[in-house]
């Protein structure tokens, strides 16, 4: 160090933009929110400052800006305090100790207290006593989202959304309001869905006819045609198999040409066997063919529909060429039927969707009724008297037109189904323009955030009772519990589980058969189904999230365990399974999953950096920054002779010699060096090109570990509360559809103490979610004051 009592000139030069990252973020580790109300204040003149230049002006002060850091380069301290996205960052980065270096003298455990309640109290100006809930963005349905509403509002299951370009994410999730867009070619896909949607509920009409076509290559019989196409040089009969499993009347076309031979077309026959028969004079030539048609009544079964030609004539002595063969050539046929369908019966899904209350009398009563139930399902909230309104006046122009009761209905369900109010989940609020006012947000919101939530679905009738009558906040412990145990909970798993843990990748991960030869879709598909069965068994049996880390069992299947090396394990089923021996040290937790370790490595071999960073970003929640854009890749740090000799370690041990690569490598590939033992694909493995692997490590906090199972122990006994607090901001993110700001802290401190005092139970994670300030709360969508007294001069 240089002069540690620099105070006074020097003192009052402050930093600005990046400079504070590395080195405050040391001062953070392990620390807690505790929000200014209850917090000591500090001053930073006489407390705060002089510990920074105490330790980082050393490299950062005083003309010294190594890494082009100089915490001296602004003089105004409000610029610095004013950067709250700058220290909400530092805050997050309590994990990187990467400043001062370990030979250097380190801050205290009060000195960082103190800069932690300081960045609390005067730059983020938190009081838990008066949360600020934050503001979401108006969401959109994401395509599992409309899917799931669709099936329980509608009550058919077609899933349109799948065919929808891919929703974009934010955070990690696409349930995140700021990236849900709507673009006008999406709108047309909603239009066609509702139609689609609509079609299937409510059938009004006869279904259409179905149609069978053959071309020439499907006709049977062509070995008596010169050139096996449906060209009949000769008397000859092609045929095609005629298939009707329903009684009716059916159009028959045979689309033909020919030629003439003394003046006189070509005659076919098209007769049904064993039953009727047309013959037609195809009086057109191959270039310009037409259609033939008959009209028969079938029953049920399967004969044969033939195609003959009746008069064949040769005239080779013709003095007109065209005159001399008469050939004809069947082209196409096709079969229409049954033409006479009837308008089937009402289904179940139809009576109900259409059912009135009882007090309903008159057609318009009736048609206002339904049409009311079903706009307050759709819109997951109680209607205006002027939106049922406007609606009522499209059933009525749609009725005085040629539509009935059921399609004027059908029409405006159609409507409904591509209203804002229904695509979109808003939120009423008494005081919307107004950023300061923080209220409850009220019970009916409350119930499509908590089955979005859980469900990714819409509120089912009790949710909507209880917050029609006032009680759901009430009785919310209780339809947590319910919904928990509802099967519609799997959309959790699939849709909360698939993105954190990135599940959704391995779809689209590529091993290299040569390298390994039994990877197959049949693996992919098991590797995903354990990690998903133990998400779900984790959820449905209440368990500790921190069996996430380190378990003693998992699910397998038959594919799964074999790859495993475990045996008595049969068949496709998934089912627990104990791991005892040698498979207890190998497996155990989501880190030692093939699903997790086969997406975090490439297609050759394994990737210590890439399963190291997953860790740090998906357990742990403190991602390094991403790698300098002139960084050689991994394979060009070694020399090329070299390479294919070493161990993916030792490569490793030279491409971070260099210094710009190594802090960030520091923190990373210890983590991916404790799950080397596992290929590419997840197999447990010894060696690697014929030298023992070494799987020992040592994080940059200090502490060593040798093999997965000390890793897993280390992460699960040692950094709990880093693995509960960034599972409590994934979840909170997916919840909300906003990600977790600086504000947020106080919520994510409580939720995280509430899952730790409760035995760190999935349930009481779940619950503590719902509970909190940002879930419950919100404030006015005007950003500031300023903005809403610009509208308010500009309204007309």
């Amino acid at each position: 160090m240089k002069d540690h009592a620099r105070t006074g000139s020097n003192a009052s030069r402050w930093m600005g933009g990046a400079a504070v990252l590395g080195c405050a973020a040391l001062f953070l580790a392990g620390t807690a929110c505790r929000g200014s109300a209850d917090s000591p204040r500090h001053d930073f003149r006489t407390e705060i400052e002089p510990i920074l230049i105490e330790y980082c002006f050393d490299c950062h002060g005083d003309g010294m800006d190594k890494g082009g850091v100089a915490l001296d380069e602004h003089a105004e301290l409000e610029m610095v305090m004013s950067d709250v996205k700058l220290w909400d960052h530092v805050y997050s980065t309590v994990e990187g100790l990467l400043m001062p270096p370990g030979e250097k003298p380190q801050p205290t455990d009060e000195e960082r207290q103190m800069i932690a309640e300081w960045i609390e109290a005067d730059v983020f100006k938190l009081d838990p006593k008066n949360p600020d809930p934050g503001r979401v963005t108006i969401r959109r349905l994401n395509r599992d989202e409309y899917n799931n509403t669709v099936r329980d509002l509608v009550g058919v299951d077609l899933r349109p959304a799948d065919d929808f370009p891919a929703d974009d994410t934010g955070y990690g999730f696409d349930t995140i309001g700021d990236v849900l867009t709507l673009s006008p070619a999406l709108l047309e896909r909603y239009l066609d869905a509702a139609g689609r949607v609509m079609d299937s509920a409510i059938v009004t009409e006869a279904p259409a006819p179905e149609v069978q076509e053959f071309e020439e290559t499907d006709f049977h019989g062509r070995e008596r045609i010169g050139d096996k196409t449906g060209h009949m040089a000769s008397a000859a009969t092609v045929g095609v198999p005629l298939k009707n499993a329903e009684a009716g009347d059916y159009r028959i076309e045979v689309m033909a040409g020919g030629s003439q031979s003394k003046n006189e077309w070509p005659l076919m026959r098209v007769a049904i066997e064993k039953g009727e028969q047309k013959d037609f004079r195809v009086d057109r030539p191959y270039a310009a063919p037409r259609w033939f048609s008959m009209d028969v009544t079938l029953k049920p079964g399967q004969r044969w529909l033939n195609v003959e030609f009746l008069n064949d004539q040769y005239d080779p002595t013709a003095t007109d060429p065209k005159q001399r063969d008469r050939n004809l050539r069947a082209f196409r046929i096709k079969i229409t039927g049954p033409l006479n369908r009837p308008v089937p019966a009402p289904t179940d899904v139809h009576k109900k969707l259409l059912a009135a209350s009882g007090d309903a009398k008159s057609e318009t009563d009736k048609a206002r009724s339904v049409i009311g139930n079903f706009m307050r399902r759709a819109y997951r909230r109680p209607l205006q008297a002027a939106e049922l309104d406007r609606l009522m006046t499209f059933y009525q122009d749609a009725r005085k037109g040629d539509r009935n009761f059921d399609q004027a209905v059908k029409l405006t369900f159609q409507v409904v189904m591509v209203s804002p109010k229904f695509l979109f989940r808003g939120e009423v609020q008494p005081d919307p323009d107004n950023s300061n006012a923080i209220h409850l947000i009220d019970e009916h919101a409350l119930a499509s955030r908590l089955s979005y939530f859980l469900w990714s679905s819409m509120p089912d009738a009790e949710l909507m009772a209880l917050a029609d009558r006032g009680e759901l906040r009430k009785k919310l412990e209780q339809q947590i519990e319910r919904m928990l145990a509802d099967k519609k909970i799997a959309a959790l798993t699939s849709n909360f589980a698939g993105q954190w843990l990135q599940l959704r990748n391995l779809n689209l991960v590529t091993p290299d058969k040569k390298s390994f030869p039994g990877w197959n879709d049949s693996l992919r598909k098991a590797m995903r189904g354990e990690s998903e069965h133990f998400f779900s068994g984790v959820v449905a049996e209440n368990r500790s999230i921190l069996e996430f880390i380190d378990a003693d069992y998992s699910w397998l299947n038959q594919t799964l365990a074999k790859h495993y090396g475990i045996a008595g394990v049969e068949g496709d089923q998934f089912r627990k399974v104990v791991f005892e021996g040698p498979s207890r040290e190998q497996r155990g937790g989501l880190m030692t999953q093939a699903s997790i370790l086969t997406i975090t490595s490439n297609p050759t071999r394994t990737s210590a950096v890439n399963r190291g960073n997953w860790v740090l970003e998906n357990l742990l929640g403190t991602p390094p920054p991403p790698a300098p854009a002139d960084v050689p890749a991994l394979e060009e740090s070694a020399p090329a002779d070299d390479a294919q000799k070493l161990t993916l370690r030792q490569q490793l041990e030279i491409h971070r010699a260099d210094a710009s690569c190594a802090a960030c490598h520091a923190r990373m590939d210890p983590l991916g060096f404790g799950l080397e033992n596992f290929s590419a694909i997840g197999e447990w493995r010894d060696t690697e090109s014929g030298l023992v692997i070494d799987a020992s490590g040592e994080l940059h906090t200090g502490e060593k570990f040798n093999g997965p199972a000390e890793l897993r122990s280390l992460l699960a006994n040692q950094k709990q509360e880093a693995i509960v607090r960034h599972l409590a901001e994934a979840m909170l993110t997916y919840a909300l559809g906003r990600g977790v700001e600086y504000y947020d802290k106080p919520a994510v401190g409580e939720i995280s103490e509430k899952v730790a005092a409760n035995g760190h139970k999935m349930h009481s994670l779940i619950r503590a979610v719902v509970e909190s300030v940002p879930f419950q709360k919100r404030r006015g969508d005007q950003h500031d004051a300023e903005v809403a007294a610009t509208e308010a001069v500009t309204k007309p």
